[in-house]
């Protein structure tokens, strides 16, 4: 049966009191009939259409009935919502006819779609300071849409939000529009767009106003991004808010324009309030990881967030591992901006196990800490005491090293880094970090022996296309140094390990010495090396959001100038994404000259 339903106030009428009587008996067996009714109607758009078109029209006629009720009401207003749909997008002159099937209830709208309406003039006019505004100037230049287009009321809508958006971005706070129209000519064929806009005034930063709060004032206005006076614009609006709670120093911030209706009065301007929360004044941490490197891993921290009124600030942590435990504390006193120059003491006590030897070190360090535009540079010099010992045989021990070395140096230095992201910050799809250490000492500045070194590493993380990521890495270091002076194992350098050169133990390539006096004894252990030079290529692919592929290779080695011999290795591995970084399964292949390793490496943590 084919029905042509037209708009007809009668048989509405005759149709509602038929399914009022029937809701009545539904209502009864509700719980029973609720999965036949969950979708009674369907319905089938016929004629050429563009996808847009249909998305459009199914997007206007709403949410398919689940009742009798609902489906005659849904039948009786298609056609004038369709053409809605239709007229958004430009199709004025558009042919609709409604059939309606029934056992089982099907409506079908025949669309003609006809010639679409297009633009003749568009007019955007601007008034007020906005005027000469050069965002204004820059926007009004990328509008769009243009004389010729097809008539979208989306995209005329765009151009008032954007218009109107930038205006409260930019301080035009007394900003509207005066005119907003669209104009469809007599024959359909073409329409006209008028939009005027007055900004008025542009509004200037007032004062800023804390409450009370036990810190310098000098500490808050210098984490204020802008001056009294200056134009206002939320992005330094914004900053002003970020750069409060980077400091830690307080629970929550809450920072509000104050909203004034004499603008004349005040010269325009926006007075800002600020309401600061103090932080806790102990807070402490704990934390658990494992990485086939260093074993498991405790860690406990604590942290004074703000000490007293100068913004003092103190960090301590305590790690445990078997292989690596160490204790750091750091105390800090703002110089200037409490997160962008600060002088830093810091003192370190820490323990390896390397492979051959074991070592333990004492470092005391003083130095400004400098972070802007993304750069975080330190100057400082630190004491540096360690000692080791070899994991010597039992025979007597070569005659050129001892079982027991200890070594003290006054080490200045200076230590850049910059890490640039893009997304997530545990599993970024792009980003780069770099890395760049120098530093030395000298036999006559108070140091043991005299060296010189130089350390950079990158880390590259790009997204080829969905699904397909690429991270590179690359490590070079050099050391100068008299071949008759004996440096610190942890001054050295070493390759191997998860973040180094997988299958490979880790820290155990280097430069090697004899194990024994013994000349007949042909094993040796791995002291470290002058030179670096380590690379590696991952491609990952992500099988779902959590679990992705890895194949891989890495490549280099460690030695003393003159004596470099690469090592490689290839490998494939699982990562699962977690809150906390990545969980990475890898196994591992390392060629090594004609000997050949197999290792499994297991760690957790982002890549930047």
């Amino acid at each position: 049966m084919v029905l042509n339903l037209t708009h007809d106030s009668n048989t509405l009428s005759k149709i509602f009191k038929i399914k009022i009587k029937f809701l009545a008996v539904s209502l009864l067996c509700l719980c029973f009939t609720y999965v036949a009714h969950a979708n009674n109607l369907t319905v089938t758009l016929d004629g050429e259409l563009p996808k847009a078109v249909e998305k459009n029209i199914h997007s206007y006629l709403g949410i398919l009935p689940k009742s009798d009720l609902e489906r005659s009401a849904f039948i009786y207003s298609a056609k004038e919502n369709a053409f809605k749909a239709l007229n958004s997008l430009g199709y004025y002159q558009a042919d609709i006819r409604v059939v309606v099937e029934k056992e089982p209830w099907e409506l079908i709208l025949i669309i003609q779609l006809n010639e679409p309406t297009l633009l003749d003039n568009i007019n955007v006019n601007i008034t007020g300071a906005a005027q000469n505004d050069p965002a204004f100037i820059a926007l009004l230049h990328n509008i769009n849409i243009q004389p010729g287009d097809k008539l979208h009321h989306g995209k005329y809508e765009t151009v008032k939000s954007d218009l109107l958006s930038l205006a409260l971005q930019r301080g035009y706070f007394d900003g509207k529009l005066i005119d907003s129209t669209i104009t469809i000519k007599q024959d359909l064929h073409e329409a006209n767009i008028n939009i005027s806009y007055d900004s008025g005034a542009r509004y200037r930063f007032g004062e800023v106003n804390f409450n009370d709060f036990d810190l310098k004032p000098q500490l808050l206005s210098q984490l204020i991004p802008f001056e009294q006076g200056d134009f206002y614009n939320t992005y330094d609006f914004h900053k002003l808010q970020q750069q409060l709670q980077s400091t830690q120093y307080f629970s929550n911030v809450q920072v509000l324009p104050v909203a004034t209706s004499e603008g004349s009065v005040n010269n325009f301007t926006m007075p800002i309030k600020v309401t600061l929360m103090p932080a806790k004044s102990h807070q402490f941490d704990f934390g658990v990881g494992y990485a086939t490197d260093t074993k498991y891993r405790l860690s406990a921290g604590w942290r004074t967030p703000l000490i007293n009124k100068y913004g003092h600030f103190q960090e301590t942590k305590i790690e445990y591992s078997p292989k690596n435990p160490t204790g750091n504390f750091i105390y800090s006193i703002p110089l200037g901006h409490p997160t962008e120059d600060s002088l830093q003491f810091k003192i370190t006590v820490e323990t390896d196990e390397y492979p051959d030897l074991t070592s333990k070190f004492y470092s005391a360090q003083i130095g400004r800490v400098l972070s802007k535009e993304d750069w975080n540079r330190q100057i400082y010099t630190r004491v540096h005491q360690e000692a080791w010992v070899y994991n010597l045989d039992d025979v007597e021990p070569n005659i050129d090293w001892s079982t027991k070395d200890n070594v003290q140096y006054i080490i200045p230095g200076i230590l850049w880094s910059r890490t640039i992201r893009g997304g997530s910050a545990l599993d970024p799809s792009s980003g780069f970090r770099q890395v760049y250490n120098i530093e030395g000492a000298h036999l006559k500045a108070g140091s043991d022996n005299s060296f010189f070194r130089v350390h950079g590493r990158w880390n590259y993380i790009t997204t080829l296309k969905p699904k397909h990521r690429l991270v590179t890495r690359a490590e070079l270091g050099a050391i100068y140094i008299d071949r008759d002076a004996e440096l610190a194992p942890s001054l050295r350098f070493y390759a191997g390990g998860d973040q180094s050169i997988r299958g490979f133990a880790y820290q155990s390539i280097g430069s090697t010495i004899p194990a024994s006096s013994d000349p007949d004894n042909s094993n040796e252990i791995v002291v470290g090396g002058t030179r670096l030079m380590v690379a590696s290529i991952e491609y990952q692919y992500y099988l779902t959001n959590k679990w992705r592929m890895a194949f891989f290779s890495d490549g280099g080695s460690v030695a003393n100038k003159g004596e470099f011999n690469p090592v490689y290795s290839f490998g494939s591995g699982i990562h699962y994404l977690t809150p906390v970084g990545a969980v990475k399964f890898d196994y591992a292949f390392g060629f090594d000259g004609e000997k050949k390793t197999k290792r499994i490496h297991i760690s957790l943590g982002a890549e930047l």
